[in-house]
């Protein structure tokens, strides 16, 4: 056999190997995630949110469902952040870890962020499912210090008005970007 043919194999084979990977990850995901596929937010929209979020360095970031990290990173590197990330897809967590590795003040944890208090956080990201929305709008609610920044990618919080709500140009990249003040607790506000 020819010596391209051995490495059109390899790379055949790997491809192959990679996309089981990639759907048995995936598909260990889907009962969390509720059906919601990864999928990566555009660093036009990342830096849309950086720009009309201004954050201190003594503030703490959380990504909720962080996939490969962007948004630590690019929070961490503009304003110096400690940032934290979860990710239930293995892939996807595994990614950030690398990805976030060397950087100081950036943690990537794997599993489901509704199992952890979220009151550590002065700015909450999420890029979810609108299935998700309801119990996280709730959740955050109970949770967060109010005054505390929420920022929503696409998908509203149910119950919850925003401060503003920016489209990123260009026109593809335009699907809303909700940004919230955390409301008074639920149980101080009779």
């Amino acid at each position: 056999m020819t010596s391209w043919v051995i490495v059109f194999l390899v790379l055949a084979g790997g491809l192959f190997a990679f996309k089981i990977v990639y759907v048995l990850a995936t598909a260990g995901a889907l009962p969390v995630t509720r059906g919601a596929l990864y999928v990566s937010t555009s660093r036009i929209r990342i830096r849309a949110f950086l720009e009309a979020v201004p954050m201190s360095s003594d503030q703490v970031l959380y990504d909720l469902g962080c996939g490969d990290g962007r948004v630590l990173r690019a929070a961490g590197r503009r304003y110096g952040v400690k940032a934290e990330g979860w990710d239930v897809n293995v892939l996807a967590y595994l990614n950030a870890r690398l990805r976030c590795f060397f950087r100081p003040g950036l943690r990537v944890r794997f599993g489901d962020f509704r199992a952890v208090d979220l009151g550590g956080a002065d700015v909450v990201f999420c890029y979810l499912f609108p299935d998700v929305m309801k119990d996280l709008a709730a959740k955050l609610e109970r949770e967060l210090t109010p005054g505390a920044r929420v920022i929503s990618a696409n998908f509203p919080l149910p119950g919850w008005s925003p401060d503003r709500v920016i489209r990123p140009e260009p026109a593809r990249h335009a699907d809303p970007i909700f940004i919230y003040r955390a409301p008074e607790a639920a149980a101080d506000r009779s």
